[in-house]
């Protein structure tokens, strides 16, 4: 574990494992922080993975500026710890989201890009909030961080506890910092256009099961230049975790270069 330091001077959490072709891994939320100790170990034997916690995180310092622009600019400070010119990016979630600004700012320098569990460029559809809902008033806890999280598993009968799993270790959740970032993203006048300068082949994988469905992705199929999807069966915002065969199959041989 270490600190990266970003150039107006927060420290960025981060960790390195494997060896190999450098893989940035992009967490979620906004206002999460890195829970991809698993996918990281999945990825190890063929890769240099790189973990971070976005600023106002986890382990990260807790400051800002939320905005787009920043949270860019720190993406490229790890990208730069790398000491590699090119990085595979994957993001989860609001990470895909992420990456995605990233490999817009930054077509030169990504390699492969892969959006998991992505929203899209709309968001997810009404379904979604409805569907939450439901699980929450049908599954009351008293944790509403553990909760939330929790609707993201297809099996409600472990969902809880494997979100409690998933967010070990726990901080506090930066609610300021998401805020901020997504009413930035939803304020965006033109999401469709900068789409057209990722040049990087690009795989989008979606949990079948995911309460945002899979249709929510295909946006990002009309536009995006060399995307093509992937469904996760037995999975929904988590398929790395719920179906980890599967999803270590369809990530390892995107990554490798001689990967379709």
């Amino acid at each position: 574990m270490q600190q990266v330091i970003a150039d107006d001077g927060c420290a960025l959490w981060s960790r390195v494992s494997g060896t190999g072709p450098p893989v940035v891994l992009v967490h979620g939320g906004p206002g999460w922080w890195d829970v991809f100790d698993d996918l990281a170990e999945m990825l190890a034997d063929d890769f240099t993975v790189h973990q971070w916690d976005q600023r106002g995180a986890g382990r990260s310092d807790r400051r800002g500026p939320y905005t787009l622009a920043r949270f860019v600019a720190d993406l490229e400070t790890i990208h730069n710890h790398t000491g590699e010119e090119k990085v595979h990016l994957l993001g989860h979630s609001w990470g895909a989201t992420l990456a995605l600004e990233y490999a817009q700012a930054h077509p030169d320098r990504v390699d492969r890009l892969a959006l998991v569990s992505s929203v899209g460029l709309d968001g997810p559809p009404p379904s979604y909030r409805q569907r939450v809902a439901e699980i929450l008033a049908a599954e009351p806890c008293q944790d509403e961080w553990l909760a939330r999280i929790s609707t993201g598993f297809a099996d409600r009968a472990t969902a809880l506890s494997r979100a409690r799993q998933l967010n070990t270790p726990r901080f506090e959740p930066n609610k300021e910092g998401a805020e901020a970032l997504l009413a930035e993203l939803r304020a965006l006048p033109d999401r469709i256009t900068p789409c057209g300068q990722v040049t990087s082949q690009t795989l989008i994988v979606h949990g079948a099961h995911d309460l945002r469905p899979p249709a929510v992705t295909d946006s990002l199929l009309a536009v995006l230049p060399n995307a093509h999807r992937a469904i996760v069966p037995d999975a929904a915002h988590y398929p790395w975790l719920e179906n980890p065969e599967h999803f270590r199959r369809l990530t390892r041989t995107f990554l490798r270069r001689d990967g379709g």
